[in-house]
């Protein structure tokens, strides 16, 4: 039920490392920049097979760059007993999946300070090759760019506002002196959003100015904060209304559940068209009615009408992968977590292989909806 918008392309200390998809956008434009630009610019008369040879190195060691900020940052995590899933590069850079938020302030200074400080740390690396390379200019230039680089990924992720690394660094201050994790993560979040927001302004300002790609590259930038930002603010007041509710309390367990024999055509006209629904759970209904997975509207999408009279749910349907599983007690947040982090469209509950309830984000949200009412 996890949809594949990236793929795995290595593991270190346990820890797969993945690429999504608009990851090739930036690399694309890396690559632009440094074959057709930077490089043909510092390094005037230097033969094409050359510069092609700088640039493909150069925007590897670019992408190893954020790698190893992100590494500092999982290798801390789970050093803290922490674990981390993935790790996942992508066209804003790149992003670590910790399972869970540090329980303490000191050890989310620890795991937020670690990705600048490896930022810096390479910084000096490459400084240290510029410094002793300035008679070989194919590799002064590029050790002269990533050193710059590294510094400039140091810095900004510095920038006190959530959920840059600096915004996690001033929510442990705040979490240290208040001892109110809540309070801390609204007020970093507030201050993300107000940078992204000035982010956005001074991007619009650079159009005018004619800087065109530099302004739409900060208003995307600017755009992406304050929108992962009041993302936060939102898990955080959600994580408040549902406070000390479990799994079994909005779980729902009457379910209209379809066969894996019948044809994708009865599956719309008998149940998608009749029932309003946007997902259905599948039986086997020859085996004891073991659950096998979910069906959505997405999946028949997919699927060239011709063949809806020729294809059976089974086919199709989204296979049930022990990921999808919640338990009744589990608390419904840390089940709103696993949905949003998974991209799940739905959590499980199985007993003996039968589905026993059924977990989705519109019950989530309707529960959530009543509940307020009730408050109001």
């Amino acid at each position: 039920m996890i949809r594949k918008n990236s793929f795995k392309i290595f593991r270190i200390a346990k820890i797969d490392i993945r690429i999504d998809y608009s990851w090739f956008v930036i690399f694309a434009l890396i690559v632009y920049f440094f074959g057709f630009s930077y490089f043909p610019r510092v390094l005037p008369g230097t033969s094409i097979w050359l510069i092609i040879i700088i640039t493909i190195i150069s925007a590897l060691l670019f992408f190893f760059s954020i790698l190893f900020h992100e590494v500092s940052h999982s290798i801390t995590s789970i050093r803290k007993g922490i674990p981390v899933k993935q790790i996942t590069l992508f066209i804003f850079g790149g992003i670590a999946q910790i399972e869970n938020e540090p329980d303490t302030p000191a050890k989310e200074f620890q795991i937020s300070i670690a990705g600048p400080a490896a930022s810096y740390f390479l910084a000096i690396v490459f400084g240290a090759v510029w410094a002793l390379s300035r008679q070989v200019p194919a590799i002064m230039e590029p050790a002269k760019y990533l050193t710059i680089i590294n510094i400039a990924l140091g810095t900004f992720n510095l920038l006190p506002g959530f959920p840059l690394d600096g915004g996690r660094v001033l929510r442990s201050i705040i979490w240290k002196f208040t001892n109110n994790f809540e309070k801390a993560t609204i007020i970093a979040s507030n201050i993300g959003r107000g940078i992204g927001f000035a982010m956005i302004a001074v991007g619009i300002v650079y159009i005018f100015l004619g800087a065109f790609f530099n302004g739409v590259w900060l208003i995307f930038i600017g755009w992406f904060l304050q929108s992962a930002a009041a993302q936060t603010y939102s898990q955080v007041a959600l994580e408040r209304s549902i406070k000390g509710i479990k799994v079994k309390d909005v779980i729902t367990t009457e379910i209209i559940a379809v066969s894996k024999d019948i044809t994708v055509r009865e599956l719309i006209d008998d149940w998608f068209l009749k029932y309003k629904y946007g997902k259905f759970p599948v039986i086997d209904k020859n085996n004891n009615d073991r659950y096998i997975g979910i069906i959505t509207l997405n999946d028949i999408k997919e699927l060239p009408r011709d063949k809806w009279d020729i294809t059976t749910v089974g086919e199709i349907v989204n296979t049930y992968i022990e990921e999808d599983k919640v338990e009744m007690d589990t608390e419904l947040y840390e089940a709103v977590k696993k949905i949003n982090t998974g991209n799940i469209s739905a959590l499980v509950v199985i007993k003996n292989g039968r589905l026993e309830g059924l977990l989705t984000k519109t019950d989530i949200m309707q529960f959530v909806r009543i509940k307020s009412e009730f408050k109001s």
